[in-house]
């Protein structure tokens, strides 16, 4: 069966950054932390009940979403339980399951941590996954988001091994998907068998981390392992990435730091022997949608207000806590800030900071800043990039940055106001809304999400 799919849409936009369809990840939480569920009118959508991601992903199907993305969290955060809602109520491949058989198009993207799981099971679920969905499963691989937290399982992995134990984990599970191809499932009439057990090969992986012998003994339902997103915000990270995934979960919170992730990420993609379009940046946002363009005005005000009223030195003692690697000895609020407060190579800034300084090197560019300022504007920012606006602005905003070849898509993680960001604002940056500024609709995907090639 051929089908165009979401990863068929990243790849018919690689190497043409106007036009084109950017993919769109929707986090799964954005519907019920948009609502306030311990009220009578918000309890529809509680994240203590499955219909809630059931109608979540049906609604971000009928929007244009590629793919609906799971989280999963080893171990409980009581602080995040006192301050907002639990982040995982259901296991996500269990879940990916039931919103598969109730969607047509859209992918599904749980989470596996590689602390947590063999991969000989995980290959198991993704396949079952992807025979249920019908070639829907997209994955996102993860080691673990907390440190100490491996679920009653012992594990001997040096923190300056992770990456090395993620890579075999990744390596064995392409191995066992690729053991079972579909053709094995195709009855073979000259010997009257129901499997081609000889199209069935075994996997024989001795390494560092695994020992892994035999074939997968469940079929998946495509030839092609399944679009793999992973998190990173280390050069270390990124060069895993570039060897092993087809996405980059990333926070860039200004444009020009996205433009720069984005560079050093097809750089380090050709370095892997890859094209430089194999592997897509899909950034985070922040949602918050308004009814007029001066309402956005005063909101976003009033976010650099409240920073203001820390005060100069209280901002800037701030600054330093948060941001060690920034050279601020000596100086004072009301001082110009440093031409070297950090490196002016941003390839420099990103291998010895991570992403989270990127944004800082790309305020900085702009001179005639005082320290002070450049604290506020620095402290307002958030992990991932927030958009403010009507939808119309919103949509056109994140078009910006596909166009501007910051970004390859996005991830959007939390927000408010669900239906609009449902029916105007995803169309908009899609380019589907033909009132948007992108010219008219494009093809949605549909169906199965394929390995993306150049």
């Amino acid at each position: 069966m051929t089908t165009s799919s979401p990863t068929d849409t990243l790849a018919a936009g690689a190497g043409r950054r106007t036009g084109g369809t950017p993919v769109s990840l929707l986090n799964a939480q954005y519907l019920p932390t948009s609502r306030d569920w311990r009220t009578a009118a918000g309890r529809t959508d509680t994240p203590f009940a499955v219909s809630t991601f059931v109608r979540a992903a049906q609604q971000a199907e009928a929007a244009g979403f590629d793919a609906l993305f799971q989280a999963d969290f080893s171990g409980v955060n009581r602080a995040g339980l006192r301050a907002g809602p639990p982040l995982t109520v259901f296991e996500p491949f269990q879940a990916a399951a039931i919103i598969a058989g109730a969607t047509s198009r859209i992918a599904v993207m749980p989470t596996v941590s590689t602390l947590h799981t063999h991969p000989s099971s995980f290959a198991r679920s993704l396949a079952s996954l992807d025979r249920i969905s019908a070639g829907r499963a997209w994955v996102n691989v993860v080691s673990s988001f907390r440190p100490g937290t491996a679920i009653g399982i012992r594990r001997e992995v040096p923190r300056d091994r992770r990456h090395a134990q993620t890579e075999e984990f990744i390596q064995v599970a392409r191995a066992l998907w690729a053991s079972w191809p579909p053709a094995a499932n195709t009855p073979d009439p000259a010997t009257d068998r129901y499997v081609r057990e000889n199209l069935i090969t075994d996997v024989d992986h001795h390494g560092e981390f695994y020992e892994q012998s035999g074939p997968i003994d469940m079929a998946p339902y495509s030839a092609g392992f399944p679009f793999t997103l992973q998190a990173t915000s280390s050069l270390a990270g990124l060069r895993l990435a570039a060897r092993t995934a087809d996405g980059v979960f990333a926070g860039t919170a200004t444009l020009g730091a996205a433009r720069e992730l984005r560079r050093i990420l097809r750089e380090e993609v050709r370095r892997a022997g890859r094209p430089a379009d194999s592997v897509a940046l899909l950034p985070g946002s922040y949602i918050h949608v308004v009814g007029t363009r001066d309402e956005a005005e005063r909101l976003s005000r009033s976010r650099y207000q409240g920073i203001h009223a820390l005060g100069g030195q209280r901002a800037v003692d701030e600054l330093r806590t948060r941001y060690p690697g920034l050279r601020l000895d000596g100086v004072s609020p009301a001082g110009r800030l440093p031409a070297d407060v950090l490196p002016e190579d941003p390839d420099a800034v990103f291998a010895a900071f991570g992403s989270r300084y990127l944004p800082l090197w790309d305020l900085a560019r702009t001179p005639g800043r005082t320290v002070a300022q450049f604290a506020a504007e620095v402290l307002v920012l958030s992990e991932h990039a927030s958009f403010i606006g009507t939808p119309e602005q919103i949509g056109d905003e994140l078009r910006r940055w596909y166009d501007d070849d910051g970004v390859d898509g996005f991830q959007t993680i939390l927000g408010n106001d669900f239906e609009a960001l449902c029916e105007r604002v995803i169309p908009r940056f899609r380019g589907d809304d033909a009132r948007g500024a992108h010219g008219g609709a494009h093809p949605r995907p549909v169906n199965r999400p394929a390995h993306r090639t150049a």
